[in-house]
């Protein structure tokens, strides 16, 4: 163990990330939680595996609602390991009408009230509602011995809540989906485009970073953009909208900040929160 790992006991680590599929794990190196499976479950235990965390260790699958790009795996995984699956009741039974999930062991479901706390494995953990057009959508903070992290992915828009719940944490997880002029100039049908710029679709890159601009404080450890669109957007541009609000508001970065977006295929590695 290394000395980051022993002053950072509260780990974040994507195993993907964007609309092909989104799954991370929240917790300490010995065990912890997955938010979302939308990946193959072959695909979550090579991430795994390569990350030095059992399965056994994973203690909840909590979800943050029921498209098929964060439950895709679901089945397959709790059938081979039955790890409880935490949602809200809507997210549930989207599970249950669902044609990729619908064979899911209800048995392992655990019924998640927005802006109720639970404990995971010493970890605090309160879900919030989001805007978002899949069924029980909700974000997750989560509070380990001080070090805090929310995840807020799949936002149509930044509500009071969702805005609060980010604004608590050190490390965040906050959607920059798309750019504006991309979707506009984009080959989409227009209905699509429709639905991923409204309130129940995805935030693009200028309302991601001008929030994140807003609540920026030098003891914020991590920021990380999720769910950019493969077609939409680009890692570049994400990264170029957010520090171009910074500077825009005077904001300058301290040296223990953190900045990044979550590659779509690609495992972060152990993110210390």
């Amino acid at each position: 163990m290394d000395l980051f790992s022993c002053l950072s006991p509260f780990v974040f680590c994507s195993f993907a990330s964007g609309s092909s599929g989104n799954c991370y794990y929240v917790g300490r190196q010995d065990e912890g939680v997955l938010v979302d499976v939308g990946i193959s479950a072959k695909q979550v235990k090579e991430h795994l595996l390569k990350n030095d965390i059992a399965l056994k260790s994973i203690k909840a699958i909590l979800l943050t609602h029921d498209h098929i790009d964060h439950v895709l795996g679901l089945v397959h995984l709790t059938k081979d390991c039955p790890i409880p699956i935490y949602a809200h009741s809507d997210c549930l039974q989207g599970l249950v009408d669902g044609k990729a999930t619908k064979h899911v062991d209800t048995s392992l479901f655990h019924e998640v009230e927005p802006m109720q706390p639970f404990e995971i494995s010493g970890i605090q953990i309160e879900s919030f509602p989001v805007m978002h057009d899949g069924r029980g959508a909700m974000g997750y903070y989560f509070n380990y011995e001080g070090h805090t992290l929310t995840i807020a992915t799949d936002v149509g828009m930044l509500d009071k809540v969702v805005k609060e719940q980010l604004r608590r944490s050190d490390n965040i997880v906050i959607e920059s989906n798309y750019d504006p002029e991309m979707l506009e100039k984009g080959a989409y049908p227009f209905i699509l485009k429709q639905r991923i710029s409204s309130v129940f679709g995805h935030l693009s890159n200028l309302e991601s970073a001008r929030f994140v601009a807003e609540i920026y404080r030098p003891q914020m450890k991590n920021i990380m953009l999720c769910h950019l669109s493969e077609n939409n957007n680009t890692p570049e541009l994400a990264l170029q909208c957010l520090y171009h609000q910074l500077s825009q508001r005077h904001v300058r970065l301290d040296l223990n900040t953190s900045v990044f977006p979550l590659p779509r295929h690609k495992c972060t590695g152990m993110v210390y929160l």
